[in-house]
């Protein structure tokens, strides 16, 4: 196995993600303090193209990347990644920034254009969600990428030289939001929308979101429902609940934001301008699902390290590979798969269906090779991790189906139809010994 850091320069935080990689899969490290691969730096606050980077912010950013550094050698990384978007695109003195981070602490830094961003971005979606066709859209501190996807293949892409800091520098907004800034706000916004021609009349499924501002809104929502899973990715809301969270927050002032639970301290006088921003693109493309990635700019650049270019032609296929690599269960998985899909066979009737019963053999598997301690610790890594390639409620149907003992609170999460469906299944005695 080797490990690699991905180091990500954004206008408005900085990351930092270690991952173990082998051939064609990664696995995040986890690291316990926020501060060690997370900081919000603002590097593109009130900065203009043309503008200099002012030598306080320069320090600041040193400092983090120093830290960042030294957990990536704590860690024993083998590669580090770094990649820089557009505060430095933008600023006078970007290329000299780079060259005292790679005397000063011999960190090499990769200034990509907003078309290598858009595309890292789509490589990280195409090889980690099921979709065919959608709109991708990263608001990031001071550009957003939109990408359209067809067949699962780039058509379009563009960045914007718009991002959530410099709405709010342009537009006074981080306080409340009246109907008057909400007006002109919203027309700036379509206007540069009508700027990107191939934007009009898309045939997409749904718009997913990446980004900081993106997560934002799943862990809102969230935290808002009391939603019993902290999967962020494909985590997906309506266009009228993304509407509902914008009318929850733009009456509020900065401060009484601060409290509010579930939004991040440090997006409070950000948040709802970006927000009002999502409202317009899916508003612009006549869609009402917003589907959220966990992933983007950083795992775009591990999956190109990885597959060089190459798409992952199944996304679950893969996930489920993954899992039984790592418990040794695949020969035994071909064969009670067999045996399952020849048993119901006749409602196999779509590509869904045939999903959850796939990883409810799997999972009917890992329960069998497995003690109830050990059952605890794989649910508590589902709950938190998810499985690519399907939704939150396929993956809790195929746990219900293979017979774990779920508490009450997930079950939820499920429709009507989703638990006459798990009982049907439930009733042919799948896994009978």
């Amino acid at each position: 196995m080797e490990r690699i850091a991905v180091i990500d320069i954004g206008s408005n935080s900085f990351h930092m993600v270690i991952c173990e990689v082998s051939e064609k899969y990664f696995n995040p490290i986890k690291i316990v303090n926020d501060n060690d691969y997370k900081a919000y730096v603002r590097l593109g606050a009130n900065l203009q193209k043309g503008d200099y980077i002012k030598a306080e912010k320069i320090q600041e950013m040193m400092t983090v990347l120093t830290r960042f550094q030294h957990v990536a050698i704590h860690n024993k990384v083998d590669k580090v990644f770094c990649v820089a978007t557009e505060a430095l695109r933008r600023a006078a003195n970007g290329q000299e920034i780079i060259q005292r981070v790679k005397e000063q602490i011999g960190i090499e830094v990769e200034l990509i254009s907003g078309q290598q961003e858009a595309y890292l971005g789509y490589y990280s979606l195409v090889n980690g969600f099921a979709l065919d066709n959608y709109l991708m859209v990263d608001i990031g501190g001071s550009s957003t990428e939109l990408v359209y996807v067809s067949n699962r293949k780039m058509k379009q892409s563009i960045s914007l030289p718009v991002g959530s800091l410099n709405i709010c520098d342009r537009f006074q907004s981080t306080n409340m939001i009246d109907n008057q800034l909400l007006v002109k706000m919203t027309q700036s916004f379509t206007t540069l929308l009508d700027s990107v021609e191939w934007l009009k009349d898309l045939e997409i499924d749904a718009v997913i979101g990446v980004g900081g501002t993106m997560r934002t809104i799943g862990k809102y929502d969230r935290a808002r429902k009391r939603y019993p899973l902290s999967i962020q990715h494909n985590y997906s809301l309506t266009f009228e609940r993304v509407q509902a969270i914008f009318g929850e927050l733009r009456t509020l002032t900065e401060q009484e934001r601060l409290d509010v639970e579930g939004l991040p301290k440090k997006r409070a006088a950000i948040f709802p301008s970006a927000l009002l921003f999502v409202i317009t693109i899916m508003n612009y493309v006549q869609n009402k699902q917003l589907i959220l990635s966990k992933h983007g700019l950083r795992e775009g650049v591990v999956w190109d390290y990885l597959l060089k270019g190459a798409i992952c032609e199944n996304i679950l296929e893969r996930d489920i590979e993954q899992l039984l690599n790592e418990h040794a269960l695949s020969e035994h998985y071909q064969q009670r798969l067999t045996e399952v899909f020849t048993a119901c066979q006749s409602i196999l009737t779509t590509e869904e269906v045939v999903d959850v019963m796939k990883l409810a053999t799997l999972f009917n598997l890992k329960k069998q090779y497995s003690d109830g301690r050990q059952t605890k610790k794989f649910l508590k890594y589902l709950f938190s991790r998810g499985i690519f390639g399907v939704t939150h409620q396929q993956m809790m149907m195929a746990l219900l189906i293979a017979e774990y003992n779920v508490d009450d609170k997930y079950k939820r999460i499920l429709t009507d139809s989703d638990h006459a469906f798990v009982l049907h299944m439930k009733s042919l005695n799948l896994f009978r010994e």
